[in-house]
């Protein structure tokens, strides 16, 4: 027999021509090229489209990673900006008992606060060192408030570094007259750049908050399918990590349902891609208004959806999605003054011992895919190996 090139060879060629060796054979074989070629037209169709879907999905979770990422940015910033804020209001204290202690006749007492003060400016120094260090490395994505706010803290860390030579001069008694005035104007001149770095710090903590609530609104909306409404892939993918988590430490059990809308690709191909969408929200509505408010409904992917039912057995499951089942065959969809019939297949799977979410997930597959080959709009659980239909 010919090989595959053969067949899409020989498919070209008009089937009825007259040939003085024509026969029966040439005829099969020519139908036989016709339908390998479309075969391969239609498995190179169905995997660019998967590679596609898969490819948004990749996008998606990528979109959604950054976004968690740079949420915990924002507080690990706010964290910073705080511990900031309060060494700074330490540090200003030390500097005005020290400013107070000037004024008395007590050369040893203010020689001993002079000390002490020099200490505490030196582990602020090495505190201040520290914290811009952490917040340097979030500076490229927290915007210019955050750049700003580190010029200031820099300016004033180069002011506690003349405190230090100044406070120096105090283990010299003979330099203890004329080191008093210095001392005065560079404590005056540390609390009037504290007032302005306090104000800088308030600012910048709260457009730091600004960014930190817009970050946890997109890594909601990351979370939501943007067509139906509905959790999405990644927000099922965290909650059956959660059910399965909780079903391991023997707490519950639960049940996956996946359901696939039916001949969802004519509705695009007749109606067009805007009608495909309103099928979509349409499942999306029904199955969204006959849940359990323990039930977790998600949109899974292209014409799929899927249930998580905590707490329920198997065979209960299976007619309950059953019902909903039914109810989107019963409900209808009217678009454009045109009824749609709407139906979906429906696989059902109990987690078992032993199973992981992988596992489960794959035992729903298959009774969705039972429940597409007995001819579609069916519901069918998969019991530890067995196929059970409604």
């Amino acid at each position: 027999m010919p090989d595959f090139w053969d067949f899409i060879k020989s498919a070209g060629r008009p089937v009825l021509a007259v040939e003085s060796s024509f026969s029966l054979h040439d005829l099969v074989n020519r139908f036989v090229g016709l339908g390998s070629c479309l075969l391969a037209v239609f498995v190179i169709g169905y995997m660019t489209a998967r590679g596609r879907w898969a490819g948004r999905l990749d996008s998606d979770g990528a979109l959604s990673i950054r976004n968690e990422q740079a949420a915990n940015t924002a507080l690990a910033c706010d964290r910073i900006l705080a511990e900031i804020r309060q060494g700074i209001d330490t540090h200003s204290d030390a500097t005005l008992r020290l400013n107070e202690q000037i004024d008395s006749s007590d050369r040893d007492r203010i020689c001993d606060e002079a000390k002490a003060t020099r200490d505490e400016n030196i582990e602020f120094q090495q505190f201040l060192d520290d914290r811009c260090s952490q917040l340097k490395l979030h500076s490229k994505t927290r915007g210019g408030t955050l750049k700003k706010f580190m010029e200031s803290v820099a300016g004033y860390r180069r002011r506690t570094s003349d405190l230090d030579v100044v406070l120096a001069r105090f283990e010299d008694r003979e330099e203890f007259e004329s080191a008093i005035s210095p001392l005065r104007e560079c404590i005056r001149d540390l609390q009037d750049h504290n007032k302005r770095l306090q104000v800088e710090l308030d600012q910048t903590r709260k457009a730091v908050a600004q960014q930190s609530e817009q970050l946890e609104q997109a890594q909601e909306e990351a979370r939501v399918d943007v067509l139906t409404a509905l959790p999405n892939r990644r927000a099922f993918d965290e909650k059956i990590e959660e059910l399965h988590s909780l079903f391991e430490r023997g707490n519950s059990s639960y049940v996956v349902a996946l359901l696939d809308i039916d001949h969802f690709k004519s509705f695009n191909d007749e109606h067009g891609h805007a009608v495909g969408d309103k099928v979509l929200g349409f499942v999306a509505d029904v199955l969204r208004g006959t849940q359990r408010w323990t039930d977790h409904v998600a949109r899974y992917g292209g014409e799929e959806f899927v249930i998580l039912l905590p707490r329920m057995a198997g065979h209960k499951a299976k007619f309950t999605i059953d019902r909903q089942r039914e109810k989107i065959e019963h409900a209808g969809l009217t678009t454009d003054c045109q009824r749609l019939s709407v139906t979906v297949s429906a696989g059902v799977a109990e987690v078992l011992p032993g199973d992981t979410v992988s596992r489960v997930l794959a035992r729903a597959d298959e009774a969705l895919y039972a429940a597409k080959s007995a001819g579609r709009n069916k519901t069918c659980l998969e019991d530890d190996g067995t196929i059970v239909r409604v």
